[in-house]
């Protein structure tokens, strides 16, 4: 067996043997991915697939066997017999074609083993009857068990990829099964190649009138190029065809057959779509507005439905036309239009979005002999004054619709007359934030970072928390947004990282401690010095304090914002990118900002294990954390399951609920005070 594999190693080209293997993969994958596709398709698409499939994996096979030989050098002389060569080629594709035929029926039982072990025998077939085709001086004495090895071979790697084909348990099957059929092509030939042994015979001379090497590489070449350009070309008409078809579904079913404006799914998907923006925290402020005609049941009933329906389509081609950025408007039924509007400014914005679809509509519809003007009512919420979740703000503004229609002048109206009273609570806030550190109001909290490895304790994350004398606890969501809007976050950021690192400082073990750094904090001239200063008080080493960034606090003034992170890299301090993934230009920051940490958002570690959407943006992140050589942490990790995909994909590390919720001060010190071994600092 050895000596076989030894004679075999020397007397192939390994030049010719790679592009043997790469002419099997490719075939492969695509024999796998067009016979997936074909469980999909009906009829005559299907069979169309299926024969497509099976002489692409024929010719494959043929065409690995015969380069492979190509770079087969057994005598200083050698040819091929051109019927024995062809028949090989039918034997591939006729037998590739029965074993995709067997395996494609539902109704045959074993499908997977029959169409599988035919598909390993056509590999074998043609594998011996191409050796038959080869013409040398001499002869091949033949070992049994290599040759009954070889049919082995073929047959279970055949199956094999049958069975993923027809069976996939995951949408990366395509691959598995890819990788079964080189395996069944690629042992299958390599065992029976070194189950031949050549024995000179200088009384035998090869005919002159044989194909030689140089014809069938080009024979091989050309057969192959054309058949692998036939099906790839027909799987991506394909694939665009059924994309095509699926958007033109898609937005078939998204869409309002009478105005082709988008209908309530439209409006409902477009709204999701910002209440996520919302649910991350992102700072918008948006409006939801209510449309509704005047007198349309008169018309329909005066006029007759098919004027309605002229109006109809005329009130939503004059709204439509004069949308600008960041607006969407919908039909969502009868004579009911609804509206977003996002990313304002302030309330004025949404007035004059009203008032600007009110004013497209009054314009004269000419019915004939006479025109029609047409009034309109129109109600109006927003986030986040009238409430935090957009379906709510819906039903606000189409209360706020109905008050514009039976009480209101000007047909526009807003839910909640009483903002004044909201913006006073909201000054008052204000007021009591700027006293809460003379208060002794704020505090903080500390939350473990853990290797994802061993579970153990890399470092704290410090955490805001403010109680507030009257009101209790005020959920960071609420007064860090108006630390920001009043530029009280510089002073009350720069009193966490002093409290912070004088905290740690104290700690027997040296846990490293991230603090986030606000936008406003980053274009402070004096911010590095600052920094320098706490931890020069505090005696604590630059590299235990790690500063967490956002993309939203680079974006504002990068290049003052990269010359801040270089200073502080330099100081030895750690720079972490925080919720990645919830901004614009990640890649780019990435590539541009020297981040010694990668942080994944929450929102996409949140059931990970069960969304594949989360789970592919988990992933990416990580492959691309890997490639720049910067750790990547998963915040919000809150379950067993979270946490075993996390480790499966090799992230660094975590951060969650499932290793202990923030802490006071108090529970730290216990942690900390432990006599356990202290973490290594990376």
């Amino acid at each position: 067996m050895n000596h076989a594999m030894s004679e075999l190693v020397h007397a192939h080209h390994g030049g010719f043997v790679i592009v043997a293997a790469f002419v099997c993969t490719i075939g492969a994958a695509l024999t796998v991915v067009l016979l997936m596709r074909s469980k999909a398709l009906r009829r005559r698409r299907r069979q169309l697939h299926l024969g497509l499939a099976a002489m692409i994996a024929g010719t494959t096979v043929w065409a690995t066997h015969f380069i492979g030989m190509l770079g087969y050098s057994p005598a200083e002389t050698t040819a091929y017999e051109p019927v024995l060569t062809g028949l090989s080629l039918l034997i591939a594709i006729g037998g590739c074609t029965a074993a995709v035929a067997l395996a494609a029926m539902p109704q045959m039982r074993w499908r997977s083993i029959v169409g599988g072990t035919l598909f390993g025998l056509t590999v074998t077939a043609m594998h011996y009857i191409g050796m038959a085709a080869l013409q040398v001086p001499g002869r091949f004495e033949w070992n049994s068990d290599l040759v009954i090895l070889s049919i082995v071979f073929g047959s279970v790697f055949g199956m094999i990829m049958v069975h993923r084909v027809m069976h996939p348990v995951t949408r990366f099957c395509w691959a598995g099964a890819s990788v079964a059929m080189v395996l069944s092509v690629c042992t299958m030939h390599f065992t029976g190649m070194a189950a031949a042994t050549f024995v000179p015979d200088p009384s035998y001379i090869v005919p002159a009138r044989l194909i030689s090497n140089f014809v069938l590489g080009f024979i091989v070449l050309t057969v192959v190029s054309l058949i692998l350009l036939i099906g790839f070309t027909t799987f991506v008409i394909e694939t665009e065809m059924s994309a095509d078809t699926q958007r033109k579904l898609s937005d078939a079913v998204r869409r309002d057959l009478l105005t082709t404006l988008p209908n309530r799914l439209g409006f409902a998907e477009r709204a999701a779509r910002l209440q996520k923006r919302v649910d991350r925290g992102h700072q918008i402020k948006i409006a939801v507005l209510t449309i509704d005609l005047d007198l349309f049941k008169q018309i329909n009933d005066t006029m007759g439905h098919a004027t309605g329906d002229i109006v109809l389509r005329h009130v939503a081609d004059q709204m439509n036309a004069v949308l600008q950025d960041h607006e969407f408007i919908a039909r969502i039924g009868g004579d009911e239009f609804a509206a977003l509007k996002s990313d304002l400014t302030d309330r004025d914005d949404a007035r004059e979005f009203a008032m600007r679809l009110q004013t497209a509509i009054g314009e004269p519809l000419y019915l004939g002999m006479s025109d029609l003007k047409l009034g309109v009512s129109i109600g109006i919420a927003t986030y986040p004054d009238d409430g935090d979740q957009l379906e709510t703000l819906q039903q606000y503004s189409d209360l706020a619709m109905y008050q514009a229609k039976g009480q209101s002048r000007s047909k526009i109206e807003f839910y909640d007359n009483e903002v004044e009273q909201r913006r006073r609570e909201k000054q008052a806030l204000m007021g009591d934030l700027s006293k809460a550190i003379d208060r002794e109001e704020l505090f903080l909290h500390y939350q473990f970072q853990n290797s994802i490895v061993s579970h153990a304790i890399i470092g704290f994350e410090v955490l805001l928390r403010w109680r507030h004398s009257e009101r209790g606890l005020i959920g960071p969501n609420v007064f860090i947004p108006l630390a920001e809007e009043t530029g009280l976050i510089k002073d009350i950021g720069m009193w966490v990282m002093r409290t912070a690192c004088q905290e740690a400082a104290t700690w027997n073990q040296p846990y490293p401690i991230a603090v986030n750094v606000s936008p406003q904090q980053l274009i402070e001239p004096d911010f590095v010095m600052q920094v320098l200063a706490i931890l020069d008080d505090c005696q604590l080493a630059p590299e235990r304090l790690e500063v967490e960034i956002t993309e939203a606090t680079i974006i504002q003034d990068q290049e003052n914002a990269l010359a801040v992170m270089h200073k502080l890299k330099s100081m030895g301090i750690r720079i972490a990118m925080d919720d990645f993934g919830t901004g614009y230009s990640s890649l780019s920051t990435l590539q541009a900002f020297p981040f010694d940490k990668i942080k994944i958002d929450r929102s996409f570690v949140h059931n990970v294990h069960q969304s594949r959407q989360n789970a592919a943006i988990v992933r990416a992140t990580l492959l691309l954390g890997g490639a720049l050589d910067v750790p990547v942490l998963a915040e919000g990790a809150e379950v067993a399951e979270e946490i075993a995909f996390l480790a499966g994909e090799s992230c660094d590390a975590v951060q969650g609920y499932f290793f202990g919720k923030p802490m006071p001060v108090d529970d730290v010190r216990g942690v900390t005070m432990k006599q356990a071994r202290g973490p290594k600092i990376a």
